[in-house]
């Protein structure tokens, strides 16, 4: 398998000679090239058209509407945080106060009823 596509590859990229015309191809096209907008001409016509069009304005309203949307999650995010942190604050405080008012009820009963 491997020489047959090395055979077909060597016998479509066999050398040829050139003509005898193409010096003067070549050189022709080097001189139209020349005529060409430069790069940099050729970049400002892409960015200037790009502003025109209508879907840039789209692309960057979509971009902002994605980024405050991903600020909201993370601020959800973060709230969402804060409330589970208080209310295991709030847990641990009732069990101490549940702590404490089953002692005071101890300390209560034990005086009500000192023979018990």
């Amino acid at each position: 398998m491997t020489d047959e596509l090395d055979k077909a590859l060597h016998r479509a990229l066999r050398p040829q000679r050139a003509n005898v015309d193409f010096a003067e191809r070549i050189a022709a096209r080097l001189d139209s090239s020349a005529a060409a907008p430069a790069p940099a001409a050729r970049l400002s016509f892409i960015r200037s058209r790009a502003f025109r069009s209508r879907w840039l304005p789209a692309a960057l309203a979509a971009c902002l509407i994605a980024g405050i949307g991903i600020v909201q999650l993370r601020q959800h995010a973060l709230d969402a945080a804060r409330a589970n942190q208080a209310r295991a604050q709030l847990l641990q405080a009732l069990s101490i106060a549940s702590d404490n008012v089953n002692i005071v009820r101890a300390a209560v009963a034990r005086e009500e009823h000192p023979d018990s």
